[in-house]
């Protein structure tokens, strides 16, 4: 009866990204994604990963603060860092060829990083919206108790969520999720945006069988 549900499709291609930036503007007048991480997933199964470091002609700069966090490293950008027009092929070709998009937060801050890059590929980026699924929407549905029903459609549903008022101790960010559903995973090395994609990967095995999409 729910052969229909995405969990249960091992066709489809979900893409999953994640950015890393100078800071948490969402604007790229202000901030710009300095790494860009995909993993390509079938069924139940990765297909293989990209992780680009990007090179931007930009006066912007990085606080000490976020480096740390993110470990930046200026020696690793100047030995493996790429002008945005050479990763962004691959990007979209990713993207839009993906049947779903998956992000922690996507909706809440990568979508503004892809969007402006977009943009700046002189390129739109709205096809992509009916494809993405924010598992941090969905496990704050799952905790304010805000069923998703099919006719509501994806995208509204999710930002419903994305704008409900924030409840205390209510707590749905990827590392906390991963803890919760007791996932093994080098917590370490977080804010590394391919070592956030294989936790969110496992996150996701685990919301799919929660929500109904």
């Amino acid at each position: 009866m729910d052969s229909h549900l995405l969990r249960y499709d091992n066709k489809k291609t979900l893409v999953f990204i994640d950015c890393e930036t100078f800071n948490l503007c969402l604007n790229s007048c202000h901030n710009l994604p300095w790494q860009v991480a995909m993993i390509k997933v079938t069924g139940d199964k990765i297909i293989a990963s990209k992780d680009f470091l990007i090179k931007w002609d930009t006066k912007l700069k990085i606080g000490e603060e976020a480096a740390r966090i993110t470990r930046y490293s200026e020696k690793a950008m100047e030995k493996k860092g790429v002008p945005p027009e050479e990763a962004f092929p691959t990007i979209q070709d990713w993207l839009d060829d993906a049947d779903h998009i998956v992000g922690h937060n996507i909706l809440g801050f990568d979508i503004y990083l892809i969007k402006d890059y977009y943009k700046h590929m002189g390129l739109d980026y709205r096809h992509l919206m009916h494809k993405i699924i924010d598992t941090n929407c969905l496990a704050r549905g799952i905790k304010y108790d805000l069923p998703y029903k099919q006719e509501q459609g994806l995208l509204t549903y999710q930002y419903k969520v994305v704008h409900q008022r924030r409840r205390r101790g209510v707590k749905s960010n990827l590392a906390y999720m991963g803890k919760e559903f007791d996932i093994k995973h080098d917590y370490s090395k977080l804010h590394n945006a391919l070592v956030d994609l294989e936790l969110n990967v496992k996150v996701w095995d685990k919301l799919k069988w929660q929500v109904d999409i």
